[in-house]
């Protein structure tokens, strides 16, 4: 397993955009959340995620829709289906051919697809009715982020909504993990060690992790450059021509992480996470700005 890097030092860190190549075919196919909603239905099954985010946006018939970072253009498709003109821009090229599979089959809906930078969005003033930006936030540099956020602004009509979505949460990660929920799997590891019960498939330091940084994958290592809290997220679009109308920690139902014959795995993962997570507690104001890794935000259009 990959070891986490060290942490940055405030104000050393690289300000280089990640290369659109980054992003691969394979990226989208087999890591972006959803994939596999979307390997089985090509873009009209959804995950829970993507639900929750197509309900915020609320889509109308003759309505404009925007999805910054389309990635395989799922909501690019299902806005279109519900009547509006929806139009997804990615700047990697392997966003486009993905997308524009998906979408080859829907000539009769209206949709657009452009390869597009966010910070300089090639669309007419006022425009557009609602933009979304799902996991994008998190990719960028904070300079990017906030012109991309001038430049939605700028597209889309007064009063117009932008619907965002990132994880993870920073304080989450900064604080919660590094503070409290790594030292819970220490004191559980150390009981276990001293009980012979670290060989099982829950018990280990694999599942339990108590580096200081929190376990990302490979893609998440590269590609997750600027994490966000609601404040930074709250301040950026402020400054960017927002109001920020609402702002949730709602979180996907969480599968079991255990086959159905290892049902007592999932009676102790539910008692573990009562402990390192505080659930169901955390799931509730103001416990959830903490230990929800998944922010939400509705803001519009000054």
């Amino acid at each position: 397993m990959t070891q986490n890097p060290e942490p940055v030092t405030p104000g050393t860190e690289s300000t280089t955009p990640i290369e659109p190549e980054a992003y691969t075919d394979e990226y989208y196919r087999t890591a972006v959340e959803g994939y596999q909603e979307f390997a089985a239905s090509g873009g009209r099954q959804l995950s829970a995620r993507m639900v929750r985010a197509l309900a915020l946006a609320d889509p109308r018939p003759g309505q404009r829709l925007l999805d910054i970072a389309c990635g395989r253009g799922e909501i690019v498709l299902q806005g279109a289906l519900r009547g509006a003109y929806a139009v997804g821009i990615d700047y990697a090229q392997a966003a486009m051919a993905v997308s524009a599979q998906s979408l080859d089959r829907s000539d009769e809906l209206r949709i657009g697809l452009a390869r597009m930078d966010a910070t300089r969005l090639a669309l007419q003033d006022g425009t557009f009715d609602v933009a979304l930006m799902l996991d994008f936030v998190e990719h960028v540099h904070q300079p990017d982020l906030e012109a991309a956020m001038r430049e939605v602004a700028r597209a889309l009509k007064p009063g117009g909504r932008l619907i965002i979505h990132t994880s993870p949460n920073r304080l989450f990660e900064d604080v919660v993990y590094r503070y409290y929920v790594r030292n819970v799997h220490r004191a559980v590891l150390g009981v276990v060690r001293l009980l012979r019960l670290d060989k099982g498939r829950l018990f280990n330091s694999l599942f339990l992790p108590t580096d200081p940084l929190p376990p990302h994958n490979e893609y998440e290592r590269q590609l997750h450059i600027n994490p966000q809290s609601a404040s930074s997220l709250r301040a950026a679009l402020q400054s960017s021509g927002f109001r920020v109308r609402r702002v949730d920690y709602w979180e996907p139902p969480q599968a079991s992480f255990f086959p159905r014959e290892l049902r007592w795995h999932n009676i102790g993962l539910g008692a573990l996470d009562a402990v390192r997570f505080l659930r169901p507690l955390s799931r509730l104001p103001p416990l959830n700005r903490l230990f929800s890794n998944h922010i939400w935000v509705v803001a519009e259009r000054r």
